[in-house]
């Protein structure tokens, strides 16, 4: 990447329209997260000076939209509602004023030296003074966000989890609810979720791949297609299997490596899971959570057989 005017705000003004346009350094899908991510937004959509707290982000048209920014002594609501949201690419959103409408609308191209964000603002009147200002500031701080993500990702500590629990049915059961596609699709899905198998072969280099479909609107962001590759299968004992999101989300990108210990135990299996490589937008305390609940539906599964 050159150093060169795409390190800048450039404006085009009217009477009523603000057109803004930025070259980020970075792929657009990270940069479209940071517009769609609740707690990106928070860091980076907010003038200087002031904190942000998002209220409401329903990212869909009709979807509302609330974004409140505070310094203490001034309070700034921004409410309106989304109309046009194209995964990638085109984002549209208007607020009600008592004035009229004030429409703003983001491009996201893809350009050689990364993402070209176009933000075009329609106001029902004058355009506001400092207006442009305001926005290359924010617009730093989205610079800040995004093109520090690549760094941040390659120094930060790689992230694991591991849950155990023991199952009151004997190695042989709980082993096989593992490698049975019908059962796995009842007890791997954690709360609020429901799952399908796509393909399944539970065979040393064979692959599996599932969907979890969310069964509220509101935990629908967090649903995820994955395959897997098994690596290891040995019956009744340990299963080890690398695993990667389909997903253009660098949040989500990497593979994980599972390794699946079954010991017998006085009270039937005492299991042991081991998730290692976890993608950065997967925490290890929500994975662990994850893990819980579905190790407990697998509980009930072969303690009830």
């Amino acid at each position: 990447m050159t150093d060169n005017a795409i390190d800048e705000t450039r404006t085009n003004v009217t009477d009523t329209t603000l057109t803004l346009r930025r070259t980020f350094d970075a792929p657009r899908e990270r940069v479209w997260r940071a517009f769609t991510d609740p707690d990106e937004l928070e860091q980076w959509f907010v003038p200087e000076g002031m904190s942000a707290e998002v209220h409401s982000h329903e990212l869909k048209p009709g979807g509302s939209m609330s974004i409140v920014w505070t310094d203490g002594e001034h309070r700034i609501d921004n409410e309106g509602y989304y109309i046009e949201v194209v995964e990638n690419e085109r984002l549209v959103s208007g607020e009600e004023t008592e004035v009229g409408e004030l429409r703003l609308t983001y491009e996201f191209r893809e350009v050689e030296d990364g993402t070209e964000v176009i933000i075009t603002q329609v106001f029902p009147e004058e355009i506001p003074n400092g207006a442009a200002d305001g926005w290359a500031g924010i617009l730093e701080n989205l610079a800040e966000i995004v093109e520090g993500a690549v760094a941040e990702h390659t120094q930060t500590e790689e992230q694991s989890v591991t849950v155990n629990r023991v199952i009151g049915a004997p190695p042989e059961r709980v082993y096989n609810a593992f490698v049975d596609p019908d059962e796995l699709a009842v007890w791997l899905p954690p709360e609020g979720f429901s799952c399908e198998v796509h393909e399944f072969d539970a065979s040393e280099g064979g692959t599996f791949r599932m969907s979890f479909t969310a069964d509220s609107e509101e935990l629908e962001p967090y649903a995820r297609t994955f395959h897997r590759t098994y690596e290891e299968l040995t019956p009744n004992e340990r299963i080890v299997y690398t695993e990667s999101f389909e997903s253009d989300d660098l949040g989500m990108a990497g593979e994980m490596t599972t390794t699946v210990t079954f010991e017998d135990d006085p009270d039937g299996t005492d299991l042991t899971v081991r998730q290692t490589g976890m993608p950065e937008k997967i925490s290890p305390e929500n994975a662990e959570e994850g893990w819980t609940d579905s190790l407990g539906n697998l509980a009930k599964l072969a303690e009830d057989a």
